[in-house]
């Protein structure tokens, strides 16, 4: 295992829900997801991992991937990127309940 696509990315299954991917650079990136933690939404990010290395990415437990959950004062700066498409922008924003 290498690359891990983020849309697969569902553990632990008990406490996280994928929303929607914001932003993703494939193999060896980064992605940015929206989804519930604990029932809440939150913003979460992760590596996705790279064809040249052994693992599934980072972070993970156990060897399942998982996503970091971001704090939540960074919402607004994040949501500021450039990267994201302007429609997942507005999609978090709503969610999230960020001006």
């Amino acid at each position: 295992m290498a690359y891990k696509n983020p849309r697969d990315v569902d553990s632990p299954r008990d406490r996280w829900k994928l929303i929607d991917v914001l932003y993703e650079s494939g193999d060896g990136g980064d992605s940015l997801a929206i989804g519930e933690w604990d029932k809440g939404r939150v913003l979460a990010a992760r590596w996705n991992g790279s064809e040249a290395h052994d693992g599934v990415g980072n972070p993970q437990s156990r060897g399942l991937a998982t996503w970091f959950i971001l704090p939540e004062w960074m919402n607004e700066g994040i949501l500021k990127s450039k990267e994201i498409p302007t429609a997942k922008v507005n999609l978090a924003k709503a969610l999230l309940d960020v001006d």
